[in-house]
C-alpha cells in the first residue's frame, strides 16, 4: 500500500485552515494532516475534534506546536515532522492576522503593519524556506500561500472595484507582499517539480474578520484543497479563487 501524503497546515486549529483540514481528510484519506498551530493544546483539540467527527472513516490527523513569528518554534517543528514522517509533500501556508479592523485605534500604524507582516509574510516566508528541504524529499512537492483578492493590485486601482474602497492598509498590503514571495519562490522551484500557488478563499467569516464575512468556511476551503491535491501536471505561479483566476 502506498504510503499517505504528508500534508501540514500552519494555523489549522480554527477558521479557514481548519476547514481545509477537515476538506482534506474528508475527501482525500489518502492524506495525513498535520494541523499546525501557535498553541500546542488547541492544535491537539482540533485534531481531537476532527477524529471524532469522522471516526467512522479513520482519519490521519496529529498536530504540532507551530508560531510562525519564532525561528524556534518552526525549526522545532521541521524536526519533529523530520523525524516522525521523512518527508513533506505539502506546505499550506495559511496562518494570518487583520488587525485593521480590531486594533484601529488601539494600537499605532507601526505596530499594526509590523505584527501583520510578522505573521502574514516573515512567518509565511520562513516557514517555507523551513520546510523546502522536507518538500524536496516528496515526488509531487506542492505549496499553497493562501492570500487575498484584497491583495490585488490591478482591484485596488480600478475606483469602480469593490476591494479599492476597503481601506485594510495593513492586511491589503501584506497579501500583495505574500504574492510576490508566492511568485519569487515559484521562480526558483518549480525546475524542481514544485507546484507553488496562491489561493484567495473568499470573503469568508471567520474569527480573522470578527466573523463579518459571507461565505462559509466550506466554501473558503475548496480552492485551498484543489491546489494542494494537484497532480504532477497541475498549475504552478497561479493566484486563482474558486471561480477562477485573480488578478495581480
Amino acid at each position: 500500500m502506498a504510503s499517505k501524503a504528508i500534508v501540514l497546515i500552519t494555523g489549522a486549529n480554527r477558521g479557514i485552515g481548519f476547514g481545509v483540514a477537515r476538506r482534506l481528510v474528508r475527501e482525500h484519506p489518502n492524506y495525513h494532516v498535520i494541523i499546525g498551530s501557535r498553541d500546542a493544546t488547541q492544535g491537539r483539540e482540533a485534531a481531537s475534534t476532527l477524529l471524532a467527527e469522522e471516526a467512522s472513516s479513520s482519519p490521519s490527523i496529529s498536530s504540532v506546536e507551530l508560531d510562525v513569528t519564532s525561528d524556534t518554534s518552526i525549526s522545532a517543528a521541521k524536526q519533529t515532522i523530520e523525524k516522525e514522517h521523512g518527508r513533506l509533500d505539502v506546505l499550506i501556508n495559511n496562518a494570518g492576522i487583520a488587525l485593521d479592523v480590531k486594533e484601529k485605534g488601539k494600537i499605532s500604524l507601526r505596530e499594526m503593519m509590523q505584527r501583520t507582516y510578522d505573521v502574514n509574510v516573515f512567518g509565511a516566508s520562513v516557514v517555507t524556506d523551513t520546510f523546502i528541504p522536507l518538500l524536496e524529499k516528496s515526488d509531487n512537492p506542492r505549496i499553497v500561500f493562501v492570500s487575498s483578492s484584497l491583495g490585488s493590485l490591478t482591484f485596488a486601482a480600478d475606483t469602480k472595484s469593490q476591494f479599492s474602497k476597503e481601506q485594510f492598509l495593513a492586511y491589503k498590503s501584506s497579501k500583495t507582499a505574500l504574492n510576490m514571495v508566492m511568485l519569487a519562490y515559484n521562480s526558483t522551484l518549480r525546475e524542481k517539480g514544485f507546484k507553488v500557488n496562491a489561493a484567495c478563499p473568499g470573503y469568508i467569516a471567520t474569527n480573522l474578520n470578527s466573523f463579518y464575512g459571507t461565505g462559509t468556511v466550506e466554501e473558503g476551503s475548496e480552492n485551498v484543497v484543489r491546489l494542494a491535491t494537484l497532480g504532477k501536471d497541475g498549475e504552478t505561479g497561479t493566484f486563482t479563487a474558486k471561480d477562477g483566476p485573480r488578478p495581480w
